[in-house]
């Protein structure tokens, strides 16, 4: 394949599915820098050892899955553990955003990883149980109880807004 047509496909992949996967990758991690490194990563990916694709929804879920582990293995090789995002990485990831809206994103960051996928999925992306549960390629009862899990920490966690109302 020649470097024009490579070029092109990785514009249209990009335009497609870039801001939706820097968004997963930066809840992962809370800094713009490792989720840029995660979304490289994962586009070099796509363009070079891509399996064949059934159709958009196919690559879609695919390049949700490949992000997830890259960042999941991104978080184990340098033995980190997610840690409260910086105030100055959030106002540049959500600068019209309220407090409140910065804090609750800053929580779903520091959920474990397998709840933070599927509230990642199902509250910024709006995708049902049931697709949520052939992205992932769990049970549709595994994806409930995963959201509700994450909703009972988030709950916890920002128990001082629910005191505010």
């Amino acid at each position: 394949m020649d470097k024009e047509t490579l070029k092109n496909q990785f514009e249209t992949k990009y335009e497609l599915y870039g801001e939706m996967l820097y968004k997963i990758a930066f809840l992962y991690f809370g800094n713009s820098y490792d989720a840029e490194d995660a979304l490289q990563e994962v586009f070099i990916k796509l363009l070079y050892t891509s399996p064949a694709f059934k159709n958009a929804e196919h690559e879609k879920a695919w390049l949700i899955r490949v992000t997830q582990n890259k960042c999941r293995d991104m978080l184990k090789t340098a033995e980190r553990k997610n840690t409260v995002t910086e105030a100055t990485e959030l106002s540049d990831y959500a600068k019209t955003e309220s407090d409140a809206y910065l804090d609750i994103i800053k929580h779903v960051t520091m959920l474990p990883e397998k709840y933070k996928t599927a509230v990642i999925l199902y509250y910024y992306y709006d995708y049902s149980v049931s697709q949520i549960s052939q992205t992932l390629k769990i049970s549709k009862s595994a994806v409930k109880m995963r959201l509700k899990r994450g909703r009972d920490i988030l709950k916890i966690e920002l128990e001082d807004y629910n005191d505010e109302a």
